[in-house]
């Protein structure tokens, strides 16, 4: 297989010069539209997403200056309601990046302090992931595109500069409300639980009942395994399937699965 090459003669152009002059002639008439119509915009004096700059700046064509404006699906900077989160740790645990941290914020209890989710925009790249994963709603992304900083470190957004942006009411990405069908539920291997409790003390959201259970009699010659006698049980309905209960349990006892 041979590799063709490009001359005047294969090209159906006999005259070279045809091959300098269609391509100026192409910018020059290009250049003339723009001083009728500019195709660009003065930023940052000019936005697209302002609305009056939308609708004061108009064309020969009616339409705004510029190809369009900032969509309110566009995944920009987040917005953070400290108020809402439940420090679930889903948006660290979803994340690609590795650029959330769960760091504690003022108030709340000093023996366990609230954590909420800083982002490092050095490493992040926009997925939507965490936001999607975040069972509250209290995660999302706005329009914001702008990021410029003359530091490395002004790029981590702590929760409560997440928190600054939630408060300017920004246009942002829908929120997941409906879980999928599909979605697996937190079971119980009753025999290996201690009834130790810690399950229920760490969930976020309070879903978990440490419920009393029948204590059997011991066998003769036998003892019966030192533990709790309580089993936790699951309120399906408030859990956000943060998995937290699964990775405190000291026996493995909890895990991913179906419910039959």
């Amino acid at each position: 297989m041979t590799e063709e090459v490009l001359t005047p003669e294969t090209s159906g152009n006999d005259n070279p010069v045809l091959w300098v002059a269609r391509p100026m002639a192409t910018a020059a008439r290009q250049f003339l539209k723009s001083l009728i119509r500019p195709s660009t915009i003065v930023y940052p004096f000019e936005r697209l997403e302002d609305p009056k700059f939308r609708e004061e700046v108009q064309v020969a064509a009616g339409k705004p200056i510029g190809v369009g404006a900032v969509w309110d699906n566009y995944r920009g900077v987040h917005a953070l309601n400290i108020a809402t989160c439940i420090s679930c740790n889903l948006c660290s645990f979803s994340c690609p990046d590795l650029c959330i941290e769960m760091v504690a914020v003022p108030g709340g209890n000093p023996k366990h302090p609230k954590k909420c989710p800083q982002i490092d925009y050095g490493k992040c790249s926009y997925c939507g992931f965490c936001s999607d994963a975040c069972p509250e709603g209290c995660l999302s992304m706005t329009t914001r595109y702008e990021l410029s900083v003359t530091k490395r470190s002004e790029m981590v957004y702590s929760p409560q500069k997440l928190f600054e942006v939630f408060e300017r009411k920004l246009p942002m990405n829908p929120i997941r409300l409906e879980r999928p069908a599909n979605e697996d539920a937190i079971l119980l291997d009753a025999p290996l639980c201690i009834g130790c409790n810690a399950c229920a003390r760490d969930c976020p959201t309070q879903c978990i009942t440490m419920m009393d259970i029948p204590k059997p009699e011991a066998p003769a010659g036998a003892k019966l395994p030192r533990r709790i006698w309580k089993e936790p049980v699951v309120n399906d309905s408030d859990c956000v399937r943060c998995g937290t209960c699964i990775s405190v349990c000291p026996k493995e006892c909890l895990f991913w699965g179906t419910r039959t």
